[in-house]
């Protein structure tokens, strides 16, 4: 009988092919799921007089874009933390909520769902607010 010289070359390369595949089936299995994401963050405009966009003392609407409508969107302005200011269920991809200012100067709002990176943000310019009803003046 002849013997084969490649032949420990293919036992080789085979076992290190189903290494890789059972590597890579292991891999499929442990990979997380896809997270949730909130993909765009909107604040609705206003009537508001003066020298910055939003004030203190007057609410506005919020509004968030996402990819997954089982998990709670969570709202918060920068310091706040992730217990926030509001959270909203999405309906349809959108997630809504009203917002008031809780300081003035520049700051961001965020909007995030559970597990997912990174949260979306808005930098928003918020001064002293005068709420007058109809419109805010933001000094």
């Amino acid at each position: 009988m002849a013997r084969n010289g490649h032949l420990p070359i293919l036992i080789r390369g085979a076992a290190a092919t189903v290494a890789v595949g059972v590597v890579a089936g292991v891999t499929a299995v442990l990979a997380p799921a896809a997270s949730a994401t909130v993909t765009s963050i909107g604040i609705a405009p206003s009537v508001t007089l003066g020298a910055h966009r939003y004030g203190t003392t007057c609410t506005y609407d919020v509004s968030v874009t996402v990819d997954d409508n089982t998990k709670r969107v969570y709202f918060f302005e920068e310091g706040q933390g992730p217990s926030g200011f509001a959270d909203a269920m999405p309906v349809d991809g959108v997630a809504k909520t009203a917002w008031t200012p809780s300081k003035p100067g520049i700051t961001y709002i965020y909007a995030v769902q559970p597990d997912a990176w990174p949260e979306t943000r808005q930098v928003v310019d918020v001064g002293t607010g005068i709420d007058l009803g109809s419109a805010c003046v933001a000094l």
